[in-house]
Order: structure tokens, then sequence, then C-alpha cells
């Protein structure tokens, strides 16, 4: 058996690419994820703004319908924005049976590798 170090570092090298690739696609998907988090937050939020508006509309019996139709707008453009990030769901982890999506290698919920 010959000792090839440059065999031995291509094959490492090789596998260093491979395992960043991977790591750039868990931090792409974890940034999708937080951005997805933040605008659940605005929705929210946007509910609890359009809830105390009609409250005080129906208590003191001024018309705020200007004010909860830009609530209502706000909301259905942060219901777009969430529906265009939402993952496609493609197949299903046969370690725990979580919907993964299509483009990632390890399930989110148990850490199993997934068919590529």
């Amino acid at each position: 058996m010959e000792f090839n170090f440059d065999n031995i570092v291509a094959g490492a090298k090789d596998i260093f690419d491979k395992a960043s690739a991977k790591a750039g696609e868990a931090i792409d998907y974890s940034k999708v994820q937080i951005d997805r988090s933040q605008l659940r937050v605005k929705l929210k939020e946007k509910y609890a703004e359009l809830g105390k508006a009609y409250y005080a509309e129906k208590m003191s019996g001024t018309d705020r319908s200007y004010l909860m139709g830009k609530l209502v707008d706000e909301i259905t453009e942060i219901k777009a924005k969430l529906d265009e990030t939402e993952p496609k769901k493609a197949r299903t982890c046969p370690q725990c049976g979580a919907e993964c999506a299509k483009d990632i290698a390890f399930c989110g919920k148990c850490g199993a590798k997934l068919d590529v």
C-alpha cells in the first residue's frame, strides 16, 4: 500500500467542502426561520392593534374604519410574506415522521439524515 499524501489532502479538502456547503445550508435555513418568527410576532401585534381599534370603536362610537382597514391591509401583507417564505414540504423523516423541506439533508426535529 502506497502512502500518497496528495490523495489524503484531496480527500480531506473534498470532505471539508461538502461540510461547509451543508453548514451554509443550515445557516441559510436558520435565517429564514428567524425571519419567519419575526413576521409571526408582527402579525400577532397587528391582530392585537386591530382588536384594540375595534374595541375602541364599539366603546366610543367613533368611526375607526380607516384605521382598521389599514391594519387589515398590513395583516394581509405580513401573511403574504409568511406564505412566500414557507418551506416546501416534500418528504417525511423516516426516523420521527416529521415533514421536512425538500432541500435539507437532516431532519429539523430529530436530526436524522434524510435521503437526498
